[in-house]
């Protein structure tokens, strides 16, 4: 596949390798895991001779982050994602543990965890869905209350992927309960609690529809007792922490799905260039051309989303737009891709030998996980309409004398003095005539009037009690104003809000 022009020399030959291993060593091993539904150990283990589960990590502690960084990451998850799923515990580990310990541990945790994660000793696991917290993250109820140097944790954790398999859990509890720590997020904390800790242990596995071989599992802490040392950060910085984490983690959850894509459309093409029905190739057929086509531009995009997103990441830029475009895109282009694998294949596309059927089962966890795209669209709409809070500002627009209709100013007009409420109410007037069945807002209207908040507040709740304005409210007051019938008619005569294009016939107007 493409390596990117802004891929260093390092980047480029950790993709030339990763391919490599990947194709000789880790698909034979990850296919017959996945048949066997088996736990992709040897993999694991293969995958640790090459120092790729340090990634992320420093290298004063062993880690190659400053020569691979997010980039790298990816690049090592993609290639691996082909070989059925030994990439999810390199994953989890990368963004469920060594990111979350390199940016909020102290030296101690560092020394600590950070080497023996490098070498794949310790598998890491995140957890953050509860039996009544999922999307709704902000809202656990597992609790850990102080006693001493241990915290007493108590709740329970589900859908934990590479659970049981896992030697550390990056988990999140609340630690207040008070209603003003809650609205300023700072009602939980962050803690790596270690397999074997008394009172922490597997309730129940789960059997999902993909992802065969790995555990899911559901974790139950009863009385757990944790050390404060376990602790990332201060007590109450829980959601900061959760939050930095979740832009790479959501990268790190895009690049799996670039793998099974190229998987579909190699095992695609070979079926197609080889099948022949009705006398001929059914590649020649018009309609698995389109399939194919359609699965390729997927693969190019969400490629180009994905690492695009991780480089931004690795200049330290903040990408909560980037990182939930790239997780939505090449999720959902993943799931598409499969269904039209499977359909292109036929009845082999059903069927265990090939690797499509599973990726078709596999790719709906990748548009749950880490954010379902419903939420990830959620954040690129609020984060989004911010970002490009300047270029969505729409021009002043007035009635053009020639052409006798609404057109935009290159230039905003003088501001009129804003003395009275007869001065609002000609600006609203004048915007049911500019924008026909539009509201105003604040900022909307002293662009046309030089008028100050408290005055304009003023002049607009006279107009409501008169019956000439309507006003839309909300927490933080006034939001939006409109001129109502009766308030048009006081404003301006009635022609004044007629106009009609130069081309529409004078005689066919009443």
């Amino acid at each position: 596949m493409e390596k990117f022009p802004w891929w260093s020399e390092a980047q480029i030959k950790l993709a030339e390798d990763a391919k490599k291993f990947t194709d000789e060593v880790l698909i034979p091993l990850g296919e017959r895991d996945v048949l066997k539904k088996k736990f992709p150990w040897e993999g694991v283990k293969q995958i640790a001779t090459k120092g790729w589960f340090g990634t992320l990590i420093p290298k004063k502690y062993g880690g190659r982050a400053e020569e691979w960084g997010v980039t790298g990451a990816a690049i090592i998850i993609e290639e691996t994602s082909r070989a059925g799923v030994v990439h999810t515990p390199l994953g989890t580990t990368m963004f469920g543990s060594a990111t979350q310990i390199v940016h909020n541990g102290n030296e101690e945790q560092k020394q600590r965890w950070l080497p023996r994660i490098n070498k794949g000793e310790l598998i890491g696991c995140i957890t953050m869905t509860e039996p009544y917290a999922g999307s709704d993250v902000a809202g656990i109820e597992s609790t850990a209350v102080r006693e001493g140097d241990y915290y007493i944790i108590n709740g329970k954790k589900r859908y934990q992927t590479v659970a049981a398999a896992a030697d550390l859990y990056m988990c999140y509890f609340l630690t207040s309960s008070k209603p003003e720590d809650r609205k300023a997020y700072t009602h939980l904390s962050a803690f790596v609690v270690e397999k074997g800790t008394p009172g922490f242990h597997i309730e129940k596995v789960n059997d999902t529809m993909g992802y065969d071989g790995l555990y899911n599992c559901y974790l139950s802490l009863d009385n757990a007792k944790v050390p404060v040392s376990n602790r990332l950060g201060e007590e109450g910085e829980g959601w900061k922490i959760m939050m930095s984490g979740l832009n790479v983690e959501r990268i790190l959850n895009a690049a799996p799905t670039l793998g099974p894509q190229r998987e579909c459309i190699r095992y695609t093409q070979q079926h197609l260039e080889r099948r022949l029905q009705f006398g001929r190739p059914i590649c020649e057929i018009a309609t698995n051309q389109f399939k194919l086509a359609d699965m390729i531009w997927k693969l190019y995009l969400s490629r180009l989303i994905v690492y695009y997103g991780a480089y931004c990441a690795d200049l330290g830029k903040d990408v909560p737009v980037e990182a939930a475009i790239s997780k939505m895109f090449a999720s959902d282009s993943t799931m598409v891709t499969a269904l039209d694998a499977v359909q292109c294949m036929g009845g082999n596309g059903v069927m265990k030998i090939y690797p499509v059927e599973r990726i078709m089962r596999d790719a709906k966890h990748a548009q749950i996980a880490a954010g379902t795209s419903e939420i990830l669209k959620l954040i690129i709409y609020r984060q989004g309409v911010r970002d490009l809070k300047n270029d969505l500002k729409v021009p002043q627009r007035v009635i053009d004398p020639d052409i006798n209709m609404p057109l935009p100013l290159g230039k905003p007009l003088p501001r009129k003095p804003g003395r009275n409420e007869a001065d609002v109410l000609a600006v609203l007037a004048e915007n049911y005539r500019i924008n026909p069945g539009l509201h105003m807002t604040m900022e909307d209207i002293k662009e046309w009037l030089d008028i100050s908040d408290a005055d304009l507040v003023k002049y607009l709740e006279i107009l409501e009690g008169q019956g000439l304005a309507g006003l839309y409210r909300t927490r933080k007051g006034i939001s939006l104003a409109r001129a109502t019938y009766t308030g048009l008619q006081k404003a301006f005569p009635p022609e004044h809000y007629q106009y009609f294009g130069t081309w529409a016939d004078p005689n066919d107007l009443f």
